[in-house]
């Protein structure tokens, strides 16, 4: 085979490759639209005010908060935690990404691993849910709330004020407090 043709054949196959990985992202954030999240909230059983409503529950969340949204209620934050908000009129969160989004919600509903946070006390309200052993920034989380540390038995998360000293390390997971008041606390470290 000649210099030319080898050149030539390698450069084909660049661009085959550098086609195919564009168009896999590409195609995927085709599906993260208002459209289709209104789809997902009407196929879980919400009516057109309840899904206006959800959405406009989320917009708030996105004015104020560096994320993308990813599901009719789940924001995908900046940092790497994952923020679902309640459906309105419901007291827990629900997932309505998956197939069985139109389940009732559950208290204390929180992943294995990930440390949730939820912005009512006894594991109401919208969930702010951890995963990543590092510091994150707390914005809005203030009053009396609660938590789920849904992590690997044993694991301990770090409450830490504005100068990101230590001010409360919970018990070992699994384990969930139903009261506790957010106003000290400006970071969380799940791990």
């Amino acid at each position: 085979m000649s210099e030319l043709k080898r050149y030539a054949s390698l450069a084909v196959a660049a661009v085959a490759l550098l086609a195919v990985g564009l168009a896999g992202p590409a195609s995927a954030d085709t599906a993260q639209t208002p459209a289709a999240f209104d789809k997902q909230a009407r196929a879980a059983g919400l009516s057109r005010g309840e899904a206006n409503a959800l959405q406009a529950k989320v917009d708030r969340y996105l004015a104020r908060e560096d994320g993308r949204q990813v599901s009719a209620n789940e924001i995908a934050l900046a940092d790497g935690a994952k923020l679902t908000v309640t459906v309105p009129g419901e007291r827990y969160v629900r997932e309505m990404s998956t197939a069985s989004a139109s389940r009732a919600a559950a208290q204390w509903e929180c992943d294995y691993t990930y440390f949730c946070m939820f912005r009512q006390e006894l594991g109401m309200g919208d969930r702010l849910a951890l995963y990543h052993c590092q510091d994150y920034a707390l914005q809005n989380w203030t009053g009396d709330g609660s938590y789920y540390n849904n992590q690997t038995p044993g694991t301990r998360a770090l409450f830490k004020n504005q100068n990101r000293n230590v001010i409360h390390t919970t018990l070992g997971a699994p384990f969930s407090v139903a009261s506790y008041d957010w106003t000290p606390v400006w970071y969380v470290r799940p791990c």
